[in-house]
């Protein structure tokens, strides 16, 4: 794992430079069990920048960690932080999102094939929600989750607050659920008996992460997030596809496919 965060740390940094982190940690492996740390604790080095953030619910400061560089990812990797869970907007204007993210995460279907068929349900929704964008002209950027789901992104001018742009995804998300009822839903309650694809615009808020790309998971064979052109996406059945052993090199022959939601260097 800390040979693969080193290989395409030039890739992986740029999407989690100056985001706020919440660190997904097995430091006993992943089958030690695990925890979720926003709370970066007094013995962290100097050398590793953190930002402050007051929340109102719990009436504490958090202090995120921050990574700037290879050190500081391979520092963070080494406790054992197998994935980076970073803020939809960065330090330098935290309450205005750079980044318009939609998270399809598949009912799950029982049986041996459950993920192949869990990721199919995931690829045709993304492809439904990319037509609904299309009709505003606009065309999203793809990853697997690593798991069983999808990540679409559109980058932001910064113009919007988390609100508006909640309500943006809130009208994008009525549109495709009307138009397939029986497939989308924006109903907790459906999307909890797993018999749609729940579509949640909450997740777009201040303080909400997603997984950054090429961050690991913890599956069986340390399967990575990986961003895609859709017309791999097409063709892709397996969501478990590109590990930690196998995605450096992709990324070596590819490029960084989300540089799109880079900011400009």
């Amino acid at each position: 794992m800390l040979a693969y965060y080193h290989e395409v740390a030039p890739v992986l940094l740029p999407h989690l430079r100056d985001r706020p982190l919440t660190l997904e940690r097995y430091p006993e492996g992943v089958e030690g069990g695990s925890f979720y740390q926003k709370n970066a604790p007094a013995h962290y080095p100097e050398w590793l920048r953190t930002y402050s953030k007051a929340y109102r619910h719990s009436e504490r400061v958090v202090h995120h960690p921050l990574v700037d560089d290879a050190a500081d990812l391979l520092y963070l990797a080494n406790l054992g932080v197998l994935t980076f869970h970073t803020f939809l907007s960065r330090t330098t204007d935290i309450e205005h999102p750079d980044l318009l993210v939609i998270d399809i995460d598949p009912p799950a279907d029982p049986g041996r094939d459950s993920v192949v068929q869990s990721f199919a349900k995931a690829r045709e929704a993304a492809q439904i929600l990319r037509a609904e964008l299309a009709r505003a002209g606009l065309d999203p950027l793809v990853k697997t989750s690593g798991k069983r789901g999808l990540h679409l992104a559109l980058p932001l001018d910064g113009t919007l607050g988390f609100s508006e742009a909640r309500d943006v995804l809130s009208g994008l998300f009525e549109k495709a659920v009307a138009l397939h009822p029986e497939f989308l839903t924006r109903d907790v309650a459906k999307g909890k008996k797993r018999s749609r694809v729940y579509l949640d615009a909450l997740r777009m808020a201040l303080g909400a992460t997603v997984v950054a790309p090429y961050s690991v998971r913890p599956t069986p064979v340390a399967s990575v997030s990986m961003p895609l052109t859709w017309e791999e996406l097409e063709r892709l059945d397996d969501p478990y596809l590109f590990t930690v052993r196998t995605a450096g090199e992709r990324v070596t022959a590819v490029g960084d496919l989300w540089a799109p939601v880079r900011p400009s260097q």
